[in-house]
């Protein structure tokens, strides 16, 4: 369908052990890392040009998952899924320059 190109593009699986997507004009790095109980958890950090892009905290717990690769791919679909939620009713150059959060 025309005009509707806005999903995710050039995923990318780094050295580092990151993940890479751009998504509505919003860059996603997603990492990894294992807690105290060996449960895998995603990080998701965003930004635009290069400037932290504040996404919305809608999920009271963070999921856990039993290898690396799945909070991985969890965290990208999270983070374009966040995207989304903080993206709705707003255009991309009216919220994309908000408070950056970590």
């Amino acid at each position: 369908m025309a005009g509707t190109d806005f999903r995710s593009t050039d995923l990318e699986t780094q050295s580092d052990g990151t993940m890479r997507v751009t998504h509505r004009g919003v860059d996603i790095v997603v990492s990894a890392k294992q807690n105290d109980r060996g449960a895998w958890v995603a990080r998701i950090d965003a930004s635009v040009d290069g400037k932290p892009f504040a996404l919305p905290d809608v999920e009271p717990v963070t999921p856990e998952w039993t290898t690396h690769a799945e909070a991985l791919r969890d965290g990208v679909e999270r983070g374009c899924y966040l995207v989304e939620r903080s993206k709705a009713g707003h255009g991309l150059e009216d919220s994309a320059h908000g408070s950056g959060g970590d």
